[in-house]
């Protein structure tokens, strides 16, 4: 059939075996500022009762976004919302008033301090559901976790909501963990404390997907950035764990030139970060990157010239975030580049070695640092699962006992990151290496203290009298899900704890 087109044209509407819709002519359409309030952009969303809601966690212990956002969704009168925030820590308490008041009813995202502490007390309708960096984005990239509203921090953005956590006033670092939130949400909401002329000088999130921004007066204390498991150590004796880490590298053969490296955010592996910079000035040698959260330890190695390139998606000190602030063309690393698992590849594939800690650890090898002995909920995954699967040597450190509490066990509370992929165990009283990794025994027997884990679990019990018995209830708290999204363990209700 042939038509006239709003152009004046004559055109066929079947064209092949293929049916067109001719030109009906322009509405100019110009979207002008996005600029409103916390209240509005959320009624704007259609923000409803059961709807999921998610935030990063790059502010850490500093965030005020996360809290603000539940408040006036509870003013608005919105009930059993799913929290899919990256991580929660202690400065996010009042979320336990708005599960009291039924504001929220799920959460699947990491939980970290009081209100990890309130839940394995009292649990939620459903379980928690924890995930790794690498296993949460693609959670969200296939819709198993579809998020209705994101509510991104930002610490810069423009009116249409170019935007970052670069520059600006509150700056703490690269937006990575919101990417795919951007790119898969319903409705985007940006939350700033510096809206800049436009565009945006920096830009991670861009105005396409953006929805609404909003101006408040300030989205967090970036001082709070570092937590408690993001200070160095300065017990001699986790000082001392953390040589034996570089001893058992170097035994390895792991450090040498063109190295590739990540230590976690823990004090221990921070003073790991802090001594292999020590052994690569003195040795004279340059590792090629490093990936993983940046810290001011890290910084130091890099302006020394002992790693190429600095390869991060986080920061971990206010020092890192102002560094980053003011050098925005280091290479930043997104969470899918990271450690998507269903990537065609990930920055983790590339690691010699990675350094993490744990709550627990057992003669099979497996790690726990999601709970504690005593069944509590008080930990993330982050990136433990998605590093410990592909560096080619993963270290956990942990010392054999804390107080009366053996560390090393006959089965961990609860099972994180699964012995398969652990290859040593280093601890103050020596270093255990796993039974299936017989060519790392056999390189670095005769140059380091090598124990069996079983050995050090004997330690540990008698230390300790062993570990305090529990017993729990058949309620299911949360579960613990494996990089490909199966489930690994269930954490259940300790009975006794109330």
């Amino acid at each position: 059939m042939k038509v006239e087109n709003a152009a004046g044209r004559i055109i066929e509407t079947t064209i092949g075996d293929k049916t067109y819709k001719p030109y009906a002519g322009v509405i100019k359409n110009r979207i002008g500022s996005k600029l409103t309030d916390l209240t509005d952009a959320l009624k704007k969303c259609n923000l409803k009762d059961g709807d999921t809601i998610s935030f990063h966690h790059q502010l850490r212990n500093g965030d005020h976004v996360l809290n603000m956002t539940l408040a006036a969704a509870r003013d608005l009168g919105i009930r059993n919302i799913r929290l899919a925030q990256t991580a929660m820590f202690n400065v996010h308490k009042p979320v336990i008033e708005h599960i009291k008041a039924g504001v929220v009813n799920r959460i699947e995202g990491s939980i970290n301090g009081v209100v990890g502490d309130y839940i394995s007390r009292n649990p939620l309708p459903y379980p928690v559901v924890l995930r790794s960096h690498g296993g949460r984005w693609a959670a969200v990239k296939t819709d198993e976790l579809h998020i209705n509203v994101a509510v991104i921090a930002a610490s810069s953005s423009d009116n249409k909501g170019n935007c970052t956590g670069v520059i600006g006033k509150s700056a703490f670092g690269p937006i990575v963990y919101s990417q795919i939130d951007a790119l898969k949400a319903d409705k985007i909401i940006v939350v700033t404390d510096d809206v800049v002329e436009y565009p945006c000088n920096y830009q991670e999130i861009t105005e396409g997907y953006v929805d609404h921004v909003v101006g408040v007066d300030n989205i967090g204390d970036t001082e709070h950035i570092v937590s408690g498991t993001t200070k160095i150590t300065e017990d001699p004796m986790k000082q001392g764990i953390a040589h034996n880490c570089i001893g058992l590298m170097d035994a390895a053969g792991i450090i040498k030139n063109g190295m590739t490296f990540q230590s976690g955010a823990g004090g221990i592996s921070l003073a790991v970060t802090k001594y292999l910079g020590e052994i690569l000035e003195e040795k004279n040698i340059t590792a090629s990157f490093a990936i993983g959260g940046i810290t001011k330890y890290l910084i130091d190695i890099y302006e020394n010239g002992r790693i190429e390139k600095l390869y991060f998606g986080q920061c971990f000190d206010s020092e890192s975030a102002t560094y980053l602030s003011e050098k925005p063309g280091v290479p930043i690393l997104n969470v899918g580049h990271y450690a998507d698992p269903l990537a065609r590849g990930r920055a983790v594939d590339n690691l010699d070695v990675v350094v993490l800690g744990a709550t627990e650890v057992d003669t099979s090898f497996n790690v726990n640092v999601n709970t504690h002995s005593d069944g509590r909920m008080l930990h993330g995954i982050g990136g433990h699962q998605d590093t410990a699967a592909k560096a080619s040597l993963t270290i956990i450190t942990a010392p054999v006992f804390r107080k009366t509490n053996p560390i090393v066990r006959k089965k961990v509370t609860t099972i994180t990151t699964p012995g398969d992929v652990v290859d040593a165990i280093v601890t103050n009283e020596g270093i255990a290496i796993n039974p299936r990794r017989k060519d790392l025994m056999e390189k670095v027997k005769e140059k380091i203290n090598i124990v069996s884990i079983e050995e050090l679990k004997n330690m540990a019990y008698d230390a300790t009298g062993g570990p305090q018995e529990l017993e729990f209830e058949d309620k299911i708290v949360g579960i613990t899900k494996w990089i490909d999204g199966t489930v690994l363990d269930v954490i259940k209700k300790v009975k006794g704890l109330y």
